[in-house]
């Protein structure tokens, strides 16, 4: 899902956010979001998964240290990165999400 910078920054202040650097030529990136689309219900509330282009978005790359796409970055309420990790599901958000 896409939302504005401001909306996004709502979501970080009550919300566990992961932003989901995807490409669409990725084909990792296209595997997850499909299993993400298809299994939003296994998502816990509280948690926000936004995709992020990751050929647009250079400063969020520089920022948290991504340097290849299908990266996964949950942040807190003030933009600092909880933890990080690359490719996955739905499985593999559950087991990293703080």
């Amino acid at each position: 899902l896409h939302y504005p910078l401001r909306r996004q920054r709502q979501m970080c202040i009550r919300d566990r956010v992961v932003l989901f650097f995807h490409a669409p030529w990725c084909p990792f990136c296209r595997t997850a979001d499909s299993a993400f689309k298809s299994s939003m219900d296994k998502i816990p509330a509280g948690v926000t998964v936004l995709k992020t282009d990751y050929d647009s978005n250079t400063e969020l790359k520089t920022k948290y240290g991504v340097t290849t796409q299908h990266t996964f970055v949950q942040i807190d309420g003030s933009g600092n990165l909880v933890t990080k990790w690359v490719s996955g599901d739905i499985d593999t958000l559950l087991k990293n999400i703080k």
